[in-house]
């Protein structure tokens, strides 16, 4: 079996506009493609594991019936549309 630092090739498929995006970036920041789908998989999968946990945990509040009231709830609102 392959350790977790085992690079693999793997293939798929991205729209012209995209790759060459994807290589101007990389031309700017002297990097290669390779480099940057790598970063941006880690940043995604990064995203995906905190989005994932806030809904688990979402989900924990709401089998406790741990809700937000009505005024807490406007609180939140008014807040945000300060920022």
């Amino acid at each position: 079996m392959a350790s977790a630092n085992t690079s693999v090739s793997v293939s798929f498929r991205a729209p012209q506009s995209q790759v060459r995006k994807l290589d101007s970036l990389a031309k700017r920041q002297r990097r290669d493609r390779t480099q940057l789908i790598a970063e941006a998989i880690d940043q995604y999968l990064e995203l995906q594991d905190i989005h994932l946990g806030q809904i688990r945990e979402g989900i924990e509040a709401d089998e406790r019936g741990d809700y937000a009231t009505e005024q807490e709830v406007k609180a939140e609102f008014a807040r945000w549309r300060r920022l």
